[in-house]
């Protein structure tokens, strides 16, 4: 059996950088917030949601 104790294990980061806030990402969600309020979900999507939900309707 071999031995993990032995093994190096690399250094892993404890935090991930938040990227929530980042202008990019702002911008980004902005624009398909209004794309979805001006022109709405589609409901071939919406079909396919409800189909496959594992909630009770």
């Amino acid at each position: 059996m071999k031995n993990i104790e032995n093994k190096k294990v690399k250094n892993q980061p404890n935090q991930v950088r938040d990227y929530g806030n980042d202008p990019y990402f702002v911008k980004k969600a902005n624009k398909s917030k209004a794309f979805l309020e001006k022109h709405g979900f589609p409901n071939e999507l919406l079909n396919k949601m409800s189909s496959n939900s594992r909630l009770p309707r």
